[in-house]
């Protein structure tokens, strides 16, 4: 295999560069999986998704998610991975938070899709999935501090960075056997 740069990267104006995530989806109750998905030749973004199960959706309060992508390099073994982590904080903690809570941290495999601040759809951990690494429930101790999930962290370990999803206007488009909670 050939390695070689075939392009290079321009600035673009200083807009649409905000940070956070908006909204979050998340595929990983028993039986669910991404089975494939396709990318357009050009750009390199998913245009399908195909696999089982239901994208759950989570309304995310403004500033309190991100998603961070590391790179992980073994020069011994000449090998180049990515560690996405995704971390968020839920508000309003009840029994059905709670319950939703442990959900996510029994998951052995968790998929997951995100809304940036800026409008794009990524598709995080087509791959191997995701696992809740930490994250607490807590009522906070002074009137104004966070009463729920505090820094829920999903991570994981691919052989690529993430994608974008090419929605066209309509990100449910894009499923094959899987469901989409708009």
């Amino acid at each position: 295999m050939s390695c070689y740069i075939s392009n290079g990267y321009s600035l673009d104006c200083r807009n649409a560069s905000l940070g956070g995530v908006k909204t979050i989806w998340i595929l990983g109750d028993s039986g669910s999986t991404i089975t494939g998905y396709t990318t357009n030749g050009t750009e390199g973004q998913v245009d399908t998704i195909s696999g089982t199960g239901t994208f759950y959706k989570f309304e995310l309060p403004k500033q309190t998610a991100s998603f961070t992508e590391d790179l992980s390099v073994n020069t011994d073994a000449q090998s180049v991975g990515f560690t996405p982590t995704i971390t968020l904080s839920l508000p309003k903690l009840d029994q059905g938070l709670r319950n939703v809570f442990f959900e996510l941290v029994k998951q052995n495999e968790i998929y997951a899709i995100l809304l940036d601040t800026n409008g794009r759809y990524w598709l995080v951990g087509p791959e191997n999935g995701l696992t809740a690494d930490s994250g607490s429930l807590q009522t906070g101790q002074v009137f104004n501090d966070l009463n729920g999930v505090n820094a829920l962290t999903l991570g994981g370990f691919e052989p690529n960075p993430s994608n974008q999803i090419e929605d066209g206007g309509n990100i449910a488009n894009i499923f094959t056997g899987i469901s989409w909670s708009a």
